[in-house]
């Protein structure tokens, strides 16, 4: 016991302590400095990902609302279509000479005209329902398939990436306030007497150590949460 006193004591008062001291401040400063660039990266990324989502959210609502422009621009155009091949119809059974003639020139005129802007409700028969109405929800559907970009995003994937960065962006946090606290424990180290600077400058190495394997966990966790991006 004795000799583990007296090493110890020579140890508190060899200038070589003190050299390790700085060292290990040196150390631990460039590590705090490292964490919490990382954990603005962190912050940065989360910020990127809630900007893309909302982006693609938006593109997402403007087409949609194109898509049910465009629907509804075609469906008065078969509306008006069907009015008036309606009335050719009854134009032609009319026993009416003049109307027959009109009827006449209404189809063939007038309707191929009402009908190539009313494309593709009045061409295509997978839109005509047997009750003689249009089919609009499917006609929206291909409309919004054609567009297989704006179906590609997703900005629900972004919120949720955006979330993951946030929460890892908290937890390093701590991690970089556990380096603080070990630099303020290590910088303690050296104006401490002699007697209690290795007290300190243990705490201060076990503080930076638990830091360290603090802020590594939380990286490697999140890591794996997103699938190897950073």
């Amino acid at each position: 016991i004795q000799k583990g006193c007296n090493m110890l004591k020579r140890l508190n008062e060899s200038p070589r302590l003190e050299i390790f001291i700085a060292i290990v401040i040196a150390i631990v400063s460039a590590t705090t400095a490292f964490a919490a660039w990382r954990a603005s990266m962190v912050s940065s990324a989360a910020g990127d990902a809630i900007r893309q989502g909302l982006i693609d959210a938006v593109k997402q609502q403007a087409a949609t609302s194109e898509d049910w422009r465009k629907l509804y621009e075609e469906a008065g155009y078969a509306q008006t279509y069907a009015v008036t091949l309606a009335q050719v119809e009854a134009f032609e059974n009319s026993e009416d000479k003049t109307a027959q003639a009109q009827a006449s020139n209404m189809r063939q005129y007038l309707l191929p005209s009402l009908q190539l802007v009313a494309d593709p409700l009045t061409t295509d028969e997978k839109y005509l329902k047997s009750d003689g109405t249009y089919d609009l929800d499917l006609r929206f559907a291909d409309l919004e398939e054609d567009e297989p970009d704006l179906a590609a995003l997703d900005p629900q994937a972004s919120f949720k990436l955006s979330d993951q960065y946030s929460s890892e962006q908290r937890w390093l946090t701590v991690g970089v306030v556990l380096l603080a606290i070990s630099l303020f424990w290590l910088a303690l180290s050296q104006l401490s007497m002699k007697r209690s600077r290795l007290v300190t400058l243990a705490i201060g190495v076990g503080i930076y150590l638990f830091g360290l394997i603090w802020f590594g966990l939380v990286e490697l966790i999140f890591f794996s949460m997103r699938g190897g991006a950073l």
